[in-house]
């Protein structure tokens, strides 16, 4: 019973776009401020963005929806035992007793109708599983699962990689990371742990530039998923890291999290140095960020063919929120003001009518004037970004992109 391997080395058929935007004419951002006065407060009204998921996101799928309804631990349960292997490192006990967990006999795995992979054939420490069609439960508080063939005479449950818990392998120690495809839609595919050593390939000048940087970060194991409403097209990330916070004083966290680490590419954790860089001249210790690696395709009616996001190649952050080292926090949703910018030029009457609105402005404006990010997409550019900047490494782009009505730029 054990586990075939399958690659989906497929090309990836993604459309990058060139000059998504206007070049910017400014040889210098100057009016950068730094500290709050009291601003107009803007309506902050439904926080309703474009979230892209992280793969740390430990409780949700990549749409952002749970496989299945979330099973109960019961109130007796005890977590069993890891068994010793001396030729593993430990066992972190993350998802002991759940799917994908470490078992000796199914009576380890705390749930219904649960059986035990055992470790003679070929699942070091055992590994729980539950019979599946195509979905798998969820529990709170445990990495998430996954409905993969080629284990059982039917489908099998396990565990989808995740970094948060298992760090840079994203497995539980003798297994590592590998897209499969779900069992009775081979349409999807995501990341799961399977018995076996990670192989990392050599590290790539990218690499060299981070040590270079004294950037902290952990390799991880290349990424390639399968969209879910393109089965024709591939997220993939070749040089993907967990860079980890804080980076040069800057703290990022997702949403209201705790500060973590970010699944991105080497060539975007380049560009988030660089930009935290810029944030401590600005004094600014904490960024609240909506996402990084998320395969998807870019969300807009008016583009036809589907093309793969900057975020399902890694290359893109939303960013929500700054906050500086006083406490005074710049929020997107709440902060931006609408309509004082033409064609990505502060008009003559100079509208601002608060600091924060002006600050925000022209963090956008310098992450593009010091080649920072290829692509600025702001609340001005479509209402998918009400509340956040959209920020990638599109080829071949410069500016910050004004509003459209569409979405050409490879968000």
């Amino acid at each position: 019973m054990n586990i075939i391997k399958k690659s989906f080395l497929v090309p990836a058929l993604c459309v990058l776009y060139i000059g998504c935007a206007e070049e910017l004419q400014d040889s210098s951002v100057q009016r950068l401020t730094f500290d709050a006065q009291s601003p107009v407060e803007m309506d902050a009204g439904a926080s309703t963005a474009d979230l892209g998921r992280t793969p740390q996101d430990a409780s949700m799928r990549s749409d952002g929806q749970r496989d299945a309804t979330p099973v109960a631990m019961p109130d007796a349960a005890v977590p069993p035992e890891p068994p010793m292997d001396a030729g593993l490192a430990p066992d972190p006990g993350v998802n002991s007793g759940w799917i994908g967990g470490p078992c000796a006999r199914d009576s380890d795995c705390t749930y219904e109708d649960a059986f035990c992979l055992q470790e003679g054939e070929g699942y070091p420490r055992g590994l729980c599983s539950l019979d599946c069609e195509r979905f798998c439960p969820d529990r709170d508080g445990m990495p998430v699962t996954f409905c993969i063939g080629d284990v059982t005479a039917g489908g099998a449950c396990v565990q989808r990689c995740d970094y948060d818990a298992f760090g840079a392998s994203g497995c539980r120690p003798g297994y590592h990371c590998e897209t499969r495809e779900r069992f009775n839609e081979s349409s999807v595919g995501r990341g799961v742990c399977v018995p076996g050593e990670q192989q990392f390939e050599m590290m790539s000048e990218c690499f060299e530039e981070l040590d270079q940087r004294g950037v902290n970060y952990d390799q991880v194991a290349p990424i390639e998923d399968i969209p879910e409403d393109a089965p024709h097209l591939r997220c993939r990330v070749l040089e993907p890291l967990m860079l980890q916070s804080p980076v040069e004083g800057v703290s990022f966290h997702y949403l209201e999290r705790d500060p973590s680490g970010v699944l991105v590419s080497c060539q975007l954790a380049i560009a988030i140095h660089k930009m935290s860089q810029l944030l401590a001249e600005l004094r600014v210790r904490s960024v609240m960020h909506m996402g990084t690696y998320n395969c998807r395709t870019i969300r807009n009616p008016d583009i036809n063919e589907a093309t793969i996001s900057q975020h399902g190649l890694g290359t893109a952050i939303d960013i929500g929120a700054l906050t500086q080292e006083n406490g005074v926090e710049y929020n997107v949703l709440r902060d931006w003001e609408h309509g004082v910018v033409t064609n990505w030029q502060i008009d003559e009457s100079d509208r601002f009518t608060t600091q924060k609105g002006r600050f925000l402005y022209e963090f956008a404006r310098a992450l593009v004037m010091r080649r920072i990010a290829n692509l600025v997409l702001t609340p001005e550019f479509n209402e998918l970004h009400h509340n956040h900047f959209h920020i990638d490494l599109t080829p071949g782009g410069y500016g910050i992109a004004g509003f459209s009505g569409g979405d050409p730029c490879g968000h």
